[in-house]
């Protein structure tokens, strides 16, 4: 039986259909070796070894950080391509033939495929070759909540030689094949973690007139802190306020002497982002004193929105426009989900779509995270050729 053409309605170069089965060869390996955080030894080892074979020269700013240079026959802006490398600590629960072989690690979140599509672009670019300018390829570690991009920044990634414009792109789970997500603006909340402890005072719990309960400070501060976003915030601006954890006591018959919260705090306006910040020191604060206990508060901002810049999000809609029709291309992408991709974009101008991937016919139906994730890999296809089209796009800028 013949197999069937790859995304026959979508237009795709003759390299990109070429090449697929490489890219999902890829994907696929990287798919049965996850690795988690910032310690990729084996990730990085096979991107590295890869780069060297195309004859693309390659360092580490940080242990695990791969960085590829393609340079131009002619001076030229730098553009930055970006991947992120890492899996997450969770146990797969699918059935294909590359399910992951690392116990407790898995590709939920994409990862790997986006590690396969850089690559392809990659080898695309640097057999082509490029006239001026040059592209820095960063395979960056630590996505997942190791502020991966702020270590690469720090280490100077964005420097020798300047980048001008970085890209990116993640594939989504909530989106079908075909479709790329594209928005000016604020895609992508910027995220707060809050780490609170309620002191207060110990005692039996046949004696609670002997004690001072963090246990019930912290179930009211639960509660009031529900009205941040309810009563504070414009309705028509996205954020959450989620109480993500509540430790407290060891026994029954125990009020212990104090509580612990975890707060995630995820908004796009600066506006907003500053009263909630303002509001939940207050009510934690107010309502700890008001029972009898002190509150410690460590509010931590972890990154800032992902923001597409609008010239930027124009090529890419324009490129988008071309391979999968104008119709395929959804204006619609904001997620209060979180990508240090920001951590980047807070230095110089990018962009970030997302790369539909929903299949419910194969059985690709879950979302990111989930322990059954899987994508359909003709997305593949799409994100290969788009990001080597904004690629040649934003070099000749």
């Amino acid at each position: 039986m013949m197999q069937a053409e790859l995304l026959p309605h979508v237009n795709l170069s003759k390299q990109t259909r070429s090449a697929h089965e490489a890219v999902v060869a890829d994907r696929r390996h990287f798919h049965r070796t996850p690795e988690v955080g910032l310690e990729l030894p084996k990730t990085a080892a096979f991107i590295e070894e890869r780069l060297k074979e195309l004859g693309i020269p390659c360092n580490r700013p940080v242990e695990y950080g791969v960085v590829g240079l393609i340079e131009g026959r002619k001076d030229g802006p730098t553009v930055m391509l970006r991947s992120d490398m890492d899996a997450l600590p969770m146990t797969e629960e699918t059935s294909h033939e590359y399910v992951s072989t690392h116990e407790g690690m898995m590709h939920a979140c994409g990862h790997d495929t986006h590690m396969a599509m850089l690559l392809a672009a990659a080898k695309q670019l640097k057999e082509e070759g490029i006239d001026a300018g040059r592209i820095k390829l960063v395979f960056q570690p630590g996505e997942e909540g190791h502020h991966g991009a702020e270590s690469l920044v720090k280490a100077g990634v964005l420097e020798n030689p300047k980048v001008e414009v970085a890209y990116g792109q993640h594939i989504w789970a909530h989106a079908p094949v075909g479709q790329v997500l594209i928005e000016d603006g604020p895609v992508m909340a910027a995220v707060d973690t809050v780490y609170v402890t309620i002191e207060g005072k110990g005692t039996h719990a046949a004696m609670p007139n002997q004690g001072v309960d963090p246990l019930y400070a912290g179930a009211q501060i639960v509660t009031a802190l529900q009205s941040i976003v309810t009563r504070n915030i414009d309705p028509l601006e996205p954020a959450v306020v989620t109480v993500s954890m509540f430790h407290a006591g060891t026994a029954h018959n125990i009020i212990p002497p104090q509580a612990e919260l975890t707060l995630s705090v995820r908004v796009f306006d600066d506006t907003a982002h500053q009263i909630i910040e303002r509001r939940v020191k207050e009510i934690i604060n107010g309502l700890a004193e008001n029972l009898g206990c002190k509150a410690k508060i460590n509010y931590m901002h972890e990154h800032s929105a992902t923001a597409n810049t609008p010239e930027i999000a124009q090529i890419v809609r324009e490129e988008a426009s071309a391979m999968v029709g104008e119709e395929n291309v959804i204006p619609e992408q904001r997620t209060l989900g979180a990508e240090d991709m920001s951590d980047y974009l807070k230095h110089v101008p990018g962009a970030f779509p997302m790369i539909g991937a929903y299949n419910e016919a194969k059985d690709c139906k879950y979302p990111h995270h989930h322990p059954k994730f899987n994508i359909d890999e003709d997305a593949l296809a799409i994100g290969a050729e788009l990001v080597y089209r904004v690629a040649r796009r934003l070099l000749a800028r």
